[in-house]
């Protein structure tokens, strides 16, 4: 069956002819209200699209890690990385292995593509072993007086990612009659189908910020344009993915962090953690050993709001009704956005007037920004 042409338009409590109403910021008040979900952390207004393709650049530091390909005696003075980590070194650079009882320093001599000529044992530190694999973590890239750049270029281009823009509708279709008579504790029955069919699409636009999958092309006349979600995003090639089926705990949500804050060179600037209720049920028991109640204590009940990394970074626990249960998301809020393609913010529009029937829909069109989404965020499949 073919994909239906999309059509659309809606209003509160007005007649026919009068034109488009503004619902941005009801939305926004619906938004405010529902405290749980992640789109009340976001919000809908962080920028204004321009194309139903909307792009974004991203800047990122220049790599100051490294992984070594090869196991190493404690003399080997060619070494191999990985592909394409040896454009990290430059003559003169300083650095180590980041295993556990290793003191010794090097430094690089040569580089020819990813394999490095370096000295052993730099300073006063002497040759070790090293296992293929082991992270190389690059100290500085010391300089002779007099140097000039001339075979040095560390300059890093910004990367474009792009994301579609989503349109989000609901109808309404009253019998004139309907919308006339008294209704007990409602005033219009328009203004109050057009109030929960907003709550709908709030709930839609929440849940495709999660679990959107974005189209392959923005839209055309075979297909509609979908948006990608955050789970997407962080799902991507090279990102911090983990698929192991095991239990939710503390150690588990260390090790994702310790991954981000590896690959994000540091602190996320609101760090969340992003679950669903079955899993938000179990990190609130991720305190349960040390809690303790007075002996006339006539209610109990626990929850875990904040969760303080082993590293000492704080993160806010956001549980969203649309996340899926085996799944946590770790990310940064402030590189989360949402928002509209131009002139398209949510409003509410009536119809041509046909007969005795008022039709009219609610809709806008919306899109997301997750940036840098495969260093500054992480994600764990299949959690118990």
């Amino acid at each position: 069956m073919a994909l239906a042409t999309a059509v659309g338009a809606a209003s509160f409590d007005i007649t026919a002819g009068t034109g488009k109403i503004d619902l941005s910021e009801e939305l926004a008040e619906v938004i405010r209200l529902d405290n749980t979900a992640l789109l009340n952390r976001v919000g809908a207004g962080g920028f204004t699209a321009t194309q139903r393709s909307h792009k974004w650049n991203e800047d990122k530091l220049n790599p100051n890690t490294a992984t070594l390909n090869e196991a190493l005696d404690a003399s080997e003075t060619a070494i191999d990385v990985a592909t394409d980590h040896g454009a990290r070194f430059a003559v003169g650079t300083l650095f180590k292995f980041n295993e556990r009882n290793k003191t010794e320093v090097c430094r690089v001599t040569g580089v020819s593509s990813d394999t490095l000529t370096v000295e052993r044992g730099h300073g006063s530190t002497d040759g070790e072993t090293h296992a293929d694999q082991a992270t190389i973590i690059i100290i500085a890239h010391t300089k002779q007086e007099g140097w000039k750049p001339t075979q040095e270029d560390w300059t890093q281009e910004r990367t474009s990612v792009t994301n579609n823009t989503q349109i989000f509708g609901m109808g309404i279709t009253l019998a004139r009659s309907r919308q006339e008579i008294d209704h007990a504790g409602i005033a219009s029955e328009f203004a109050h189908q057009t109030a929960y069919r907003l709550k709908e699409i709030m709930r839609s636009l929440d849940s495709s910020i999660i679990n959107g999958i974005k189209s392959a092309a923005a839209a055309s006349d075979s297909d509609y344009g979908s948006m990608g979600g955050i789970i997407e995003y962080a799902s991507g090639s090279g990102g911090n993915v983990t698929t192991t089926a095991e239990d939710l705990t503390e150690a588990v949500t260390n090790a994702l962090y310790k991954d981000i804050w590896d690959d994000s060179g540091g602190a996320l600037g609101r760090g969340f953690i992003l679950v669903g209720g079955a899993l938000k049920r179990v990190i609130s028991t991720f305190d349960q050993a040390y809690r303790r109640t007075d002996f006339d204590t006539r209610s109990v009940g626990f929850t875990v709001e904040r969760f303080l990394t082993d590293l000492g970074f704080e993160l806010e626990v956001i549980v969203d009704p649309w996340m899926p249960d085996d799944i946590m998301v770790i990310g940064d809020l402030d590189r989360v956005k949402v928002g509209p393609l131009q002139g398209d913010t949510m409003a509410a529009e009536m119809l041509a007037k046909t007969g005795r029937t008022i039709e009219a829909m609610v809709t806008g069109q919306y899109t997301c920004e997750v940036r840098n989404a495969t260093s500054a965020f992480g994600i764990h499949r299949n959690l118990i």
